[in-house]
Formats: C-alpha cells, sequence, structure tokens
C-alpha cells in the first residue's frame, strides 16, 4: 500500500463511484458504451488518423473507452491514468481483452502527472476534470504534457438546464444513502449496466461541476490553444446537438449545452486571467436558468415530502424507495432527451404527478 497513490477523502469516494461501475461491464456493453465517442468524432467531422502512429494519453481512463479508441484508431502507444486502482485493472483486463499490447495503465491524479513536458501527441480527457478536486490545475497539467501541434479532445458538463436541475434534486435526495448499497439496488432492478455508470456518476460523485462555453473557451485560448470554438454535433441525447436548430423553450431546458473541444496547442501560456471557476457552492460557472427549468418544483417538492413521510415511520427502511424514486424520476427525463422530439415538458409533469398519486396511495396504506 506505501507505493499506492494518497488519495483525498473526496478522491477516494470518486475512486470507488467509477471503479465499482467500470468494474461490471462486459465486452458487448463496453462496446456499445464505447460507440458514441466514434459518432460524436465523425459528426464534427474529426479524422480518424489524428491518433494514427501518435503517443496517446488517456487523462482520467475510466474503464479504458479513450484509450481502446485510440489504439483501435492506430495510435503507437497509449498511456492511461486514473485515481482509481480498480479502474486500471478493468482497463488493463480491457486492453488484453481487445489484443492490445501497446497500452498500459497507471494510478496517477492529473492534477500532478509524472510525464516530462510536451511528452504526448494526442490527451483525450473526457468527462473527468469536473470532478477533481482541482479542475484547473488538472487543465494545466494535461496542457503541459501536450506537445505543440498536439492535439486535446476535452469534454466537460455544461451550465444550466432540466437535466442538471434534476440530477442536483436526486443527490439531494440521496445524500444519506451509501453509494454501494445503491450500486446493489440497481442491479437488483435489472438496471442496465450503463445506466448503472450515468447515474452513480451522477447522484454520488464530490465534485458535479459544470462550465459555460465562454468559460471553457476562453481558458483555452489562453493556455495557446487554437479552433477552440465548442463542438456542436454529437449523438441525439447531447444537450449541445439538441440545441441545433431547437426552439426557444428547448434552448432553455438544455442550459448552455454540453461542452467539448478537439483543439491544437500551438502557443505557451499567456496568463491565467480566465482560470476554471470554481466557487463554494461547487458547481463551477456561474449560471441562472431560465424560469421554464423551474416549472417542476412543485411536483418535485411533493415528491421529496411523500418521501419525508415513509422515512418518519418507525423501522421504515426509507433508502430503496429513495433510490426508486431516483430511478423513475431520472429515467424519464433521460428517456425525455434521448427522444429526437422537443422536451416533453407535459410528459414529465405527469410522471411527477402519477409517482405522487402513488406515494401518497403508498403512504396511506401504512398508516
Amino acid at each position: 500500500m506505501s507505493n499506492e497513490l494518497r488519495l483525498s477523502e473526496f478522491e477516494q469516494l470518486t475512486a470507488i463511484v467509477y471503479g465499482d461501475t467500470f468494474a461490471l461491464y462486459d465486452e458487448k456493453s463496453f462496446d456499445e458504451f464505447l460507440s458514441p465517442f466514434y459518432s460524436r468524432l465523425k459528426a464534427n467531422k474529426i479524422d480518424l488518423n489524428i491518433f494514427k502512429d501518435k503517443r496517446c494519453l488517456d487523462a482520467g481512463c475510466g474503464g479504458g473507452r479513450g484509450s481502446i479508441l485510440m489504439a483501435q484508431c492506430g495510435a503507437r502507444e497509449v498511456i492511461g491514468v486514473d485515481l482509481s486502482p480498480a479502474n486500471i485493472e478493468s482497463s488493463r483486463k480491457r486492453a488484453a481483452q481487445k489484443g492490445f499490447t501497446n497500452l498500459t495503465f497507471q494510478q496517477h491524479s492529473l492534477i500532478e502527472l509524472p510525464f516530462e513536458d510536451e511528452s504526448f501527441d494526442v490527451v483525450w480527457c473526457n468527462g473527468v476534470l469536473h470532478h477533481s478536486e482541482n479542475p484547473d490545475q488538472g487543465l494545466r497539467e494535461i496542457t503541459r504534457v501536450l506537445k505543440k501541434g498536439g492535439y486535446l479532445w476535452l469534454y466537460l458538463y455544461g451550465s444550466g438546464g432540466i437535466y442538471w436541475h434534476v440530477v442536483d434534486w436526486i443527490r439531494e435526495t440521496l445524500q444519506d444513502v451509501d453509494v454501494r448499497d445503491c450500486i446493489s439496488q440497481l442491479r437488483l432492478m435489472d438496471t442496465p449496466v450503463r445506466r448503472i455508470g450515468e447515474w452513480i456518476d451522477d447522484w454520488f460523485v464530490p465534485h458535479l461541476r459544470r462550465y459555460t462555453v465562454e468559460d471553457v473557451t476562453l481558458r483555452l485560448d489562453e493556455l495557446g490553444y487554437k479552433n477552440t470554438q465548442a463542438l456542436q454535433f454529437g449523438v441525439q441525447y447531447d444537450t449541445s446537438q439538441r440545441r441545433v436548430q431547437a426552439t426557444a423553450n428547448e434552448l432553455d431546458l438544455m442550459g448552455d449545452g454540453d461542452v467539448r473541444h478537439f483543439c491544437r496547442k500551438v502557443n505557451d501560456v499567456s496568463g491565467n486571467r480566465h482560470v476554471l471557476p470554481d466557487p463554494p457552492d461547487g458547481k463551477g460557472s456561474p449560471y441562472v436558468d431560465a424560469p421554464i427549468v423551474f416549472q417542476f418544483d412543485g411536483l418535485l417538492s411533493e415528491v421529496a415530502k411523500n418521501l419525508r413521510k415513509l422515512e418518519s415511520q418507525r423501522g421504515f427502511d426509507i433508502a430503496p424507495y429513495k433510490i426508486l424514486v431516483s430511478r423513475s424520476v431520472h429515467t424519464k427525463v433521460r428517456s425525455l432527451i434521448e427522444n429526437a422530439a422537443d422536451f416533453d415538458s407535459k410528459a414529465l409533469h405527469k410522471h411527477l404527478t402519477d409517482l405522487n398519486v402513488l406515494l401518497d396511495n403508498f403512504v396511506s396504506n401504512r398508516k
């Protein structure tokens, strides 16, 4: 244990959230989890040959998706780093399963990487920095190890919108539930593995910052990148994709959109005026949602009230019901975002109303 990376309390929980969930993936579910990467690259006309014969870093490799993608695209060498020992082990097994011998995985923090300056041709950092203890330091580190002329794929959660508004409500609902108990409960409910990974991430990871496109773009410009405009296109459920040709209501419900960039490092760092925001509220960029996002708050408050009534009953274990309700609400919101049509607010209103009727009847029957 003495040679292992010392993790803070927050980092240990982050490692559990991702290590325990990525370990669940079999080969089929892993390939399904990988396919959206290819869809996003294709939609944004990014040439897969960019990875060919390159030395690549998968910064926050998780279960190894980015590493496998770059290897499949012809990378000469891929090094994956992650906080979680379980993720390192899962990624090694995945690489062996896929027959790749040019992939290695190491336990490191993105805040302090052990690599020399400008030692990688490509850095892939997908959905990681917003969970770290110092996102801007992590962004500076992956920039430091990237060669001039090299490429960065960066994905950060985008500010605002109905999805994160509901996730914040779920996080509050589940704040006293144990993460590993939640994983077990979701598995008992036959929840698809990909959904477990997505939800445990959103529900329990300690840091869940979201950023505006402007804040990230300004920082990338300052760090010496060019072509820093955010990527618009992706798969149907990407909020950036949904914003394309959206109605006014749809735009407001999607917030600022997912923040994905594929840019090239060309200059030295020019300053630190635009560091990634990290205010005390822990939510990243300051952002005010449009009023339409708050239209469901009354119904969500009623759901929370019904759960409190159940919790107050002597000897009643509320945790499974909190998980079941959270699963129900999250599933509905996600399905509406995955639908090609505009977000159906009436459908979510009906779902929450029906849920309250069920909970109210359950409370009444237990009296």
